[in-house]
């Protein structure tokens, strides 16, 4: 009788037996997937300030080779992500300075890198500034035809939706060459 009663883990493990065996590509996935998240994790307590300034190299020394290398391509690739045109300049800072911490090595690399996106940032800025101008100069002399007028009468661009339209097909101007920034960032800085 004892022969025929097997335990959970004999049955389990006569069950796993028999399932095919993970190609290496499926175990580099299942490993991605596993660990890739850490660095994503790391990279949201860094921007929120749940870790200091200095920690992230601290933080990575947790892991070890291929572990390692995944986890620090998710957190320099969530670093890159908060580059944008709609976040702060002392986000993108913060974002850049992370990446510095745990890239000591190539440091002029991410200097350019910054410089290029404060050039791209500024140019961008300065469009919008110039069109916010115009736009808000229209109108004000759509409002000034209805019979309205006054220095205190300012237009709300914010909910307008012309604006917001606007706005839009800026970003999307110079999107592809923060998007490239990005990317070539992410590239060099994971390799």
């Amino acid at each position: 009788m004892e022969e025929e009663v097997k335990s959970a883990f004999e049955l389990a493990m006569e069950r796993i037996s028999g399932l095919p065996k993970l190609t290496p590509e499926e175990k580099a996935e299942q490993k991605e997937r596993e660990f890739a998240p850490i660095g994503t994790a790391m990279a949201v307590k860094y921007m929120d300030g749940a870790l200091a300034d200095g920690a992230l190299p601290t933080e990575l020394k947790r892991y070890q080779g291929n572990q390692l290398q995944i986890v620090r391509r998710a957190l320099i690739s969530s670093l890159c992500r908060e580059m944008q045109f709609e976040s702060t300049r002392g986000a993108a800072q913060r974002a850049l300075n992370g990446i510095a911490q745990i890239t000591p090595e190539r440091r002029d690399a991410l200097e350019e890198a910054q410089r290029s996106f404060w050039a791209i940032l500024d140019d961008y800025e300065n469009a919008k500034d110039k069109k916010f101008l115009e736009f808000g100069a229209s109108a004000l002399e759509r409002i000034k035809n209805l019979g309205i007028s006054g220095s205190a009468v300012q237009p709300n661009l914010d909910e307008n939706e012309q604006w917001k339209t606007e706005l839009n097909g800026l970003r999307q101007l110079f999107e592809p060459r923060l998007e490239h920034l990005r990317t070539t960032l992410m590239r060099e800085f994971t390799s």
